[in-house]
């Protein structure tokens, strides 16, 4: 008996000592993956959801070169009817905060989501990326993005966005984006409109 007691205390402190090394032997913590950008996380219908991002900042870093650590997988994203509202405004205002100005990549996937109604109000293509790079500057490259909580009514959610530029101004906006009824669109979500909010 008394053998058996120094055994059972070595196999004790070996277990003791093991405990924070879960993680090494694939329990535990989390296994280590290649380094990713998150986008911010993505309010769904349920106000939960909404209330926990409204204070979120989703900082992203901009380099000079467009490397990964910004968002490109956002620029190849086109609508579908399987996209929540609040995802849709965060595709679009992440593609803008990534835009590179040599190619307009974040306006252009930006305008893939503008509704047919939208599109109609601000003409071709060419007009929509002047608006966006005159009157809607500070959404380009912005250096912060906080969303406020979806207000969703029947077929039309919103959203307030505020945004910080790179020399710390802050400007917000409300989001409005509406479900389509009419084909090629029908069932997606889109925006109608950005105001200053």
């Amino acid at each position: 008996m008394t053998a058996v007691r120094p055994l059972v205390l070595v196999a004790i402190a070996v277990l003791v000592s093991l405990a924070g090394c879960g993680a090494l032997f694939g329990s535990g913590g989390e296994a280590p993956s290649e380094a990713t950008v998150t986008p911010a996380a993505v309010p769904t219908d349920e106000p939960e959801a909404a209330e926990t991002t409204s204070g979120y900042w989703g900082n992203v870093s901009v380099d000079a070169n467009r490397s990964a650590v910004t968002q490109p997988r956002v620029l190849e994203l086109r609508p579908n009817c399987e996209r929540p509202p609040g995802l849709v405004v965060h595709i679009q205002v992440l593609a803008l905060q990534n835009n590179d100005p040599a190619t307009n990549e974040g306006i252009n996937t930006t305008w893939q989501f503008a509704s047919p109604s939208n599109r109609d109000l601000t003409g071709p293509y060419a007009n929509f990326v002047r608006t966006i790079q005159s009157g809607f500057e500070p959404l380009l490259n912005a250096t912060g993005v906080r969303y406020g909580p979806l207000d969703r009514d029947g077929d039309t959610a919103s959203q307030p966005v505020t945004v910080v530029d790179a020399n710390e101004t802050t400007t917000r906006y409300r989001w409005t984006v509406e479900k389509q009824t009419e084909a090629p669109y029908e069932g997606c979500w889109m925006t109608a409109g950005v105001a200053p909010a």
